[in-house]
């Protein structure tokens, strides 16, 4: 491609870069609140290197220098104050949580999400227009946006679940609250990887939307060109009206069904369409990788449990009859060991249907934009 080309690339996704530079903004904002608050002083060839890599970020608003540079701001902020407490006191990151205050830690992890995310689309966009220009590995789906997100997420989990779900009368609603509000790491780490996969899920659903927005609107051109005569292919009006969708999984499949309908079905607009499913499933492959895991550190969780349940059986059980041993101490807390497994569960439960109906919206989609370039005539196409 030329410099001309690169030019044009820019200005179709100006709007792209204009936000990505106001997240930022806002990040630095965030995270100089965090460092004024409890994290001023710590590690400062850490932070040097952080407000270094955000600085040639923010220049080339795109790279691996960038995308460190945010990571390792929202690391500073979850560590100081709530891991190192959490550490040197031995308390969970639940009763952390509600003891100090961590409205820096959401501001740094929600804006530092929405950097990451929107960094991450523009750098697929720019990749997808200019393939031979990137070097770097590209995704469709921005994992550390995921994880930033999963880290928000967390914390606004531990600060409101205490307040909405409480103890109750009912032992089934008890064991429940208890599962979500457990304080060991296993529970933790469940939590968190929970809603890292509900991130992922979620920013599909929005490139899904998006998606929706892109079908919607060639509908509409389609339909106005229907009333004017069709005076242009369906084609032409894919590239007039829509020409910064092209990195959109609509614009692939309409232009792959005008393609598959012109009798070329091994063109370069079906190639990119395959090519756009290739990065698509990639996402959704890392996605699934995640959901064993979930039950996986339940059982975890329940075995350390148990584990230590036996290590703490009375000694001596071959001793003289007049021995009593009471195993009430051990046993009592079998209930709590399995609480993870529950956790386990119940997590990956409520993320594969929240996955497989997105995955059946998306089939519907692909079925929808092939059934409207059907319904135009062949030499509309």
């Amino acid at each position: 491609m030329t410099s001309t080309d690169q030019r044009e690339v820019r200005a179709d996704l100006r709007i792209e870069f204009w936000r990505l530079r106001i997240y930022c903004a806002g990040f630095l904002v965030a995270f100089a609140s965090h460092l004024g608050w409890d994290g001023i002083g710590r590690l400062p060839t850490f932070l040097l290197v952080v407000v270094v890599a955000i600085a040639l970020g923010m220049c080339k608003a795109s790279g691996p220098w960038f995308r460190a540079g945010v990571m390792l701001c929202i690391l500073h902020t979850l560590i100081f104050p709530i891991l190192q407490q959490a550490v040197a006191n031995g308390e969970s990151i639940a009763v952390v949580v509600t003891k100090v205050p961590v409205w820096p830690q959401l501001l740094v992890t929600l804006i530092g999400s929405r950097v990451l995310a929107v960094e991450g689309k523009l750098s697929f966009a720019q990749f997808w227009r200019l393939p031979n220009k990137r070097k770097a590995t590209v995704e469709i789906q921005s994992i550390p946006s995921a994880v930033a997100l999963g880290s928000f997420l967390t914390l606004v989990f531990y600060l409101v679940t205490p307040y909405l779900l409480t103890p109750s009368a009912k032992q089934t609603s008890d064991i429940i609250v208890s599962a979500m509000l457990g304080g060991t790491v296993v529970h933790t780490a469940i939590i968190f990887l929970f809603f890292v996969i509900l991130s992922s899920i979620i920013d599909a659903a929005q490139s899904h939307i998006a998606d929706r927005a892109v079908l919607t609107s060639f509908g509409r051109q389609v339909e106005d060109e229907r009333k004017a005569g069709f005076a242009r292919g369906l084609a032409s009006i894919l590239a007039d009206e829509l020409p910064t969708a092209g990195h959109t999984r609509a614009f692939r499949l309409l232009n792959a069904a005008i393609e598959t309908k012109r009798a070329e079905p091994g063109s370069s607009a079906t190639l990119s369409a395959l090519s756009f499913d290739g990065f698509q499933m990639a996402s959704r492959h890392f996605v699934r990788a995640l959901l064993p895991l979930l039950p996986l550190l339940g059982f975890l969780g329940t075995v350390i449990g148990l584990a230590t349940a036996i290590a703490e059986l009375p000694h001596g059980l071959t001793g003289g009859t007049d021995q009593v041993f009471d195993f009430s101490a051990s046993l009592a807390g079998l209930a709590v060991k399995f609480e993870t497994t529950l956790l386990g569960l119940l997590a990956s439960m409520i993320s594969s249907f929240s996955l497989n109906f997105l995955e059946k919206r998306e089939a519907e989609l692909a079925a929808a934009c092939m059934l409207m370039v059907k319904d135009v005539g062949e030499r509309n196409v």
